[in-house]
């Protein structure tokens, strides 16, 4: 069958309109496929160079990258500086020295916390390739409790050893606590729900100031 030209543009026209129509949907029905109360959702977009495995893996980076700034921005404003001004300010020279250090534990765990990311979707409009990443809360949520567990157990094992005189013990126990309260407060964050893991906190500063962290 012969399609002559008139017929053809047509053709052609009906693809790109659907092609657009497409990629207007991916972006439309993100949040309907993935709703924000059960995922949290990044999107990342970079200029089509001509190399699609380089351009997918660049937008890949950077739909994570969205979901890495929404916990890291939260973290930063609504909990360091009432971690600094609270309990655990006592394990600092000054709120700077608080704030520096637990602003470098947020970057690591949040790092880490990339890691349960999956990259959902990919697209390409105009000239723009896009991604899709999402992170399910729920996995979330299970795997910061196991790592909050496992950080403050670390904790609790490096200020024995620093109780028997391992000098380097004692900043190593700091650190895991700093990791704990850390994770806590992302888990706090996504599920919404006040932690229960205060009393244990508190304990591991009480031994941390005795061992003399910070001061």
């Amino acid at each position: 069958m012969l399609i002559r030209p008139a017929s053809l543009s047509i053709l052609v026209l009906l693809m790109v309109l659907l092609a657009g129509a497409s990629a207007g949907q991916s972006t439309d029905n993100i949040y309907k496929e993935y709703p924000k109360d059960k995922f949290l959702v990044g999107t990342g977009e970079t200029a089509a160079t001509g190399k699609p495995l380089n351009d997918k893996r660049v937008a890949e980076v950077l739909a994570r990258l969205e979901i890495a700034k929404q916990i890291k921005v939260r973290l930063k404003e609504e909990t360091v500086d009432i971690m600094c001004e609270g309990s655990s300010a006592r394990l600092f020279k000054d709120i700077l020295q608080c704030r520096n250090e637990f602003i470098m534990v947020v970057e690591v765990t949040v790092d880490e916390f990339l890691e349960g990311s999956k990259i959902v979707n990919h697209w390409e409009k105009d000239g723009t390739v896009y991604a899709v990443a999402v992170m399910p809360k729920a996995e979330a949520v299970k795997e910061l409790d196991s790592k909050v567990k496992e950080s403050a157990d670390k904790a609790k094992g490096n200020i024995e050893k620093a109780k028997k005189g391992d000098k380097e013990a004692a900043q190593d126990a700091q650190e895991e606590y700093m990791k704990a309260v850390t994770y806590d407060k992302e888990k706090e964050m996504l599920d919404g729900v006040r932690s229960n893991a205060a009393n244990m906190f508190e304990e591991l500063e009480k031994e941390l100031v005795k061992l003399g962290g910070g001061q």
